[in-house]
C-alpha cells in the first residue's frame, strides 16, 4: 500500500494548517482498505476538533491530533460505556495507526446532532430531552470509574491546573478585567467546596448539543444517541453538569431544575451550595470561556461581575 506522507505535526497550529488537506481523504481509504470496510460514501463531517469521515450510514472514521491525549481517552471511555447506558454509545469496532496518527472506526449512531434542532425545538420537548440526559448521567455516574485507564486524569491534580492556568484562559477568551482581577481570590475562595474525599465518577466531560444526537419519533425528539468521548476523564460527579448547564440550558431555570432533578438531586438540595460549586466548575471547566457563556445569556452580561454572572448561568436555586 503506498505511503501517504501524512504531515507531521508539532502543535496545534500545524495541526489547523493541515486540518482541511485532501491527504486525509485519503487516510480514510487506507483505514477502510486495511479493514476491508466496503462503502458506497465517505464523507467528511464538517464538525469536530478531530478528522472524522463517515462510512455510509454504517461507521465512523476518526482521526485524532497527534498533540493530545483524546485517542486513548476516548478509546478506553468507549470500551467502559459500552451497554451501560438507556441510551446509545457508539461500539468500537477497529483501533489503528497510520503513519503516527492514531485513528478508530466505531458504529454510526443515528441522528441528527442536537445543536440543529435544539433553539428551534418546543420547550416541553426540551424539558423532556434534558431531563433523559440527567437519567442517563446518573445511570453512568453508578459505575465503579475507570481508575486504570486512560480515563482517569487524575482530578485533583487537574482542578489545580485549571485553576492556576483559569486567569490566562479567560484573558485570551476576551473576559472583562473585572473578572481577571477577581478570579484568584474567587477560585481560592472556592476551592474548599469541591469534596477531597468524594469516590471519583466516570464523566464524559462534554455533554452538550453537539454531542447529544435527536431523533423524531411520533412527531417528538428523542434522544438517540451520547457521541465523542475524547475530553473523558475520572472526578466530581457535578463536572458534568457544567456542559448541559451552560451550553444547552443557557441560563434557564426551568431546564437547569430539569436536569438536577432529573439526576437524582432533591429539590432541598437545589441550593445556594450547589450553585456556588457549579459556578466554580464552570470557570475551571476544560474549554471555559466565560465571556462566551455570558454572550449567550445577553449582549450586557459581559460586563457583569462574578457574582451578577453566576446568579444569570445557574438559575436553579428552590426559592
Amino acid at each position: 500500500m503506498a505511503h501517504l506522507k501524512l504531515p507531521a505535526i508539532s502543535d496545534a497550529a500545524d495541526y489547523h494548517r493541515q486540518f482541511d488537506s485532501d491527504v486525509w481523504h485519503q487516510a480514510a481509504v487506507t483505514i477502510c482498505a486495511r479493514h476491508k470496510i466496503p462503502y458506497g460514501s465517505l464523507k467528511r463531517s464538517p464538525q469536530g476538533e478531530n478528522i472524522i469521515f463517515f462510512v455510509d450510514e454504517t461507521f465512523v472514521v476518526k482521526i485524532f491530533a497527534p498533540f493530545r491525549g483524546n485517542y486513548l481517552r476516548e478509546k478506553a471511555a468507549l470500551d467502559f460505556a459500552q451497554g451501560k447506558l438507556s441510551i446509545k454509545t457508539p461500539e468500537l469496532i477497529y483501533t489503528g495507526d497510520i503513519e503516527g496518527w492514531s485513528y478508530l472506526v466505531m458504529t454510526r449512531l443515528k441522528g441528527h446532532a442536537s445543536r440543529e434542532v435544539w433553539a428551534s425545538m418546543e420547550r416541553c420537548n426540551r424539558l423532556e430531552i434534558i431531563s433523559r440526559l440527567g437519567v442517563a448521567m446518573s445511570e453512568l455516574h453508578a459505575y465503579n470509574a475507570p481508575l486504570q485507564t486512560a480515563s482517569d486524569r487524575n482530578w485533583r491534580g487537574f482542578i489545580e491546573r485549571q485553576a492556576r492556568d483559569a486567569v490566562e484562559r479567560q484573558r485570551n477568551c476576551g473576559a472583562n478585567p473585572e473578572w481577571l482581577e477577581s478570579l484568584p481570590s474567587y477560585i481560592a475562595a472556592r476551592l474548599a467546596l469541591l469534596p477531597a474525599d468524594n469516590k471519583p465518577v466516570f464523566l464524559h466531560g462534554d455533554v452538550h448539543a453537539g454531542n447529544v444526537l435527536l431523533a423524531k419519533e411520533g412527531g417528538r425528539w428523542q434522544v438517540a444517541g451520547l457521541i465523542d468521548f475524547g475530553d473523558s476523564l475520572c472526578g466530581f460527579n457535578e463536572y458534568e453538569f457544567v456542559a448541559p448547564g451552560v451550553l444547552m440550558a443557557q441560563g434557564e431555570r426551568e431546564l437547569q431544575r430539569a436536569l438536577l432533578l432529573a439526576y437524582g438531586y432533591s429539590e432541598a438540595q437545589l441550593d445556594l451550595s450547589l450553585r456556588a460549586r457549579l459556578m466554580l466548575l464552570t470557570v475551571l471547566y476544560e474549554c471555559s470561556d466565560l465571556r462566551k457563556y455570558a454572550l449567550h445569556l445577553a449582549p450586557e452580561a459581559v460586563n457583569f461581575t462574578l457574582a451578577e454572572l453566576e446568579a444569570s448561568i445557574w438559575t436553579f436555586v428552590t426559592e
